[in-house]
């Protein structure tokens, strides 16, 4: 007999990195989902040896025939990695989610385009509790308007290449949804170069990269008389994966189109 809950196929891309690999114990550890195929490169040293944690399933490079298996796709990687995944993931019909981050502007419009042939949740942050944070920030946003000036300072560990990180500028994005602005016209991420008192509204943007940090955000709305820090603190990478995994699950059920965490979270 045939359980009433069956579980959803998921593969991983780049599977042997710190966030691959967190993703396929969160997902052998799931009893909503199953690990139908991990990805890595065939030079790698893991590449053909049995994922840890699973039952007899090796680690492969071969994407069409993973995919073909798999009702999802996840993918933490490169934007080149990303989008030579999305080609192979529109043959196979496989939605996918990314956690890439460091995407041009060229790159984001080929991510919108194949977005209208398979679902599509691009993510460049997958905790659940950062996503809540950032429904926060648009909340003060909205109900502060131009009264504050607006920080954003994030803090992430010494190997991260991208900066500001992907989520910093989502917070920066969901500040002027909130308030009809641009972030175009309003962020500043240098100081330095040109001497200037602020502009009322500013988003500025911080950055530090030291250590193992896994990853902190601060958005500081200053006024005259008072200050209100909204702040996420991600403890190990577990956070990600675990979001990673639930948002992967609710996008294997819809149908071809752009998604986000705000999407998944309602």
């Amino acid at each position: 007999m045939q359980s009433q809950h069956l579980k959803t196929a998921i593969c991983v891309n780049a599977a042997t990195g710190k966030m691959g690999q967190q993703i396929t114990h969160q997902i052998i550890e799931s009893d909503k989902a199953d690990l139908s195929a991990a990805f890595c490169r065939s030079g790698h040293p893991y590449f053909n040896k049995i994922v840890r944690g699973s039952t007899n399933l090796p680690y492969t490079n071969d994407l069409s025939a993973g995919l073909s298996m798999s009702q999802v796709v996840i993918d933490f990687s490169l934007p080149t990695v990303s989008l030579a995944l999305i080609d192979k993931a529109i043959e196979c019909k496989t939605p996918i989610l990314i956690g890439t981050t460091g995407f041009s502007q060229e790159q984001f419009q080929l991510v919108e385009k194949a977005s209208q042939q398979i679902p599509i949740l691009w993510a460049p942050n997958t905790s659940i509790g950062v996503n809540v944070t950032i429904s926060l920030i648009a909340k003060a946003a909205a109900q502060l308007g131009n009264q504050a000036n607006v920080e954003i300072i994030e803090s992430h560990h010494k190997h991260k290449v991208d900066a500001p990180s992907g989520t910093a500028l989502k917070m920066g994005e969901a500040i002027c949804e909130a308030t009809h602005t641009s972030l175009r016209k309003r962020a500043v991420f240098q100081r330095h170069r040109e001497k200037r008192q602020r502009k009322d509204d500013d988003i500025g943007f911080s950055v530090i990269r030291a250590g193992e940090i896994i990853g902190e955000h601060k958005v500081i709305f200053a006024l005259d008389n008072e200050v209100i820090n909204i702040e996420h603190k991600a403890q190990n990478r577990r956070c990600f994966a675990e979001g990673a995994v639930k948002a992967a699950i609710w996008l294997a059920k819809q149908k071809n189109g752009l998604y986000s965490m705000q999407d998944f979270i309602g």
